[in-house]
């Protein structure tokens, strides 16, 4: 996978939470949660978010163990009329507990100081088919989806 394609600035899912999201754009596109440098992954069962059933740790552990590129936890896609800053918002307040209204990125909730996660995001018209070109090369490179990532 290109990693070129990303924009330059990203995020601690953190700081997306506290700015709501405020620096990005409403256009349509496709987003990535990465692992910063020197950040260990592990799990728990334990979230802010207690709505939805969770993987057990184990699967987790046994799935990130499969992936080859360990930077990449969650390819996802923003395709409605407010684009990317909607859709990230959303995904920030269903971390903290604020909303239920996405599920899909939910496992990213199970890594221990899911916080300092870093997002970056990727500007384009065609978000669904950007984003299913980009989880099947992946797919295709590693063996598996992203670890947050479970269907095509």
């Amino acid at each position: 996978m290109d990693y070129r394609i990303l924009n330059s600035q990203a995020w601690t899912l953190q700081t997306l939470h506290e700015t709501s999201c405020a620096e990005i754009p409403s256009d349509t596109g496709v987003y990535f949660v990465l692992v910063p440098d020197g950040m260990k992954i592990e799990f728990t069962t334990q979230t802010q978010n207690h709505r939805d059933l969770f993987y057990e740790e184990c699967v987790l552990e046994e799935k990130y163990a499969r992936c080859k590129n360990k930077q990449v936890l969650y390819i996802g896609k923003a395709s409605g009329k407010k684009g990317l800053r909607q859709r990230i918002r959303q995904y920030m307040k269903y971390g903290w507990n604020e909303a239920i209204n996405h599920k899909g990125g939910r496992t990213i909730w199970q890594i221990v100081n899911a916080q300092k996660l870093i997002l970056a995001y990727k500007i384009c018209e065609d978000a669904d088919a950007v984003e299913h070109r980009l989880l099947y090369e992946f797919e295709v490179e590693n063996n598996t989806l992203p670890l947050v990532n479970w269907k095509t």
